[in-house]
């Protein structure tokens, strides 16, 4: 897939330590064939005055997913979590009103999130995202089914 200047995207580092990690950034440009200049958004430089540049490979890369409004998690939904500048894939845990508990798949430790940092997780597959199978959530009224297609 190709990405166009200045198309919000996220970032999937195949690092350890943040593997199952999210991060927002900005395409700058293309380099080759397969390979992107982006800008994190939320990286800072090694002496923190600016943005982080990098230049990263295409399979590292995935559009922004499309926001998909969701009434309520239930224990074990699979979900990302927005903690330190990122989307971190994992579970719910528990919820304590109006907040979840996550256990992130990374290390399997449980974190804090507030419900507005908390959202479905959607697998970018073959040029389209697809709810996993294990989620099941009413989402405005209706119910999702495995691989639906957001709308």
């Amino acid at each position: 897939m190709g990405f166009r200047y200045k198309e919000a995207v996220e970032i999937c580092s195949r690092k350890r330590g943040i593997l199952d990690s999210y991060y927002p950034a900005t395409v700058l440009a293309a380099v080759g064939k397969n390979r992107y200049i982006v800008e994190y958004q939320t990286r800072y430089s090694d002496d923190k005055t600016r943005l982080l540049t990098a230049v990263v490979d295409g399979s590292e890369i995935r559009p922004s997913p499309p926001s998909i409004p969701v009434s309520n998690f239930a224990e074990s939904d699979l979900v990302d979590a927005y903690l330190n500048g990122a989307w971190w894939t994992g579970r719910i845990a528990r919820k304590v009103d109006p907040n979840y508990y996550v256990r992130l798949d990374c290390d399997g430790t449980e974190a804090h999130c507030a419900f507005y940092r908390v959202r479905l997780h959607l697998e970018w597959e073959g040029g389209e995202w697809l709810r996993p199978p294990a989620n099941r959530l009413k989402m405005d009224g209706g119910e999702a089914k495995p691989n639906d297609r957001p709308s």
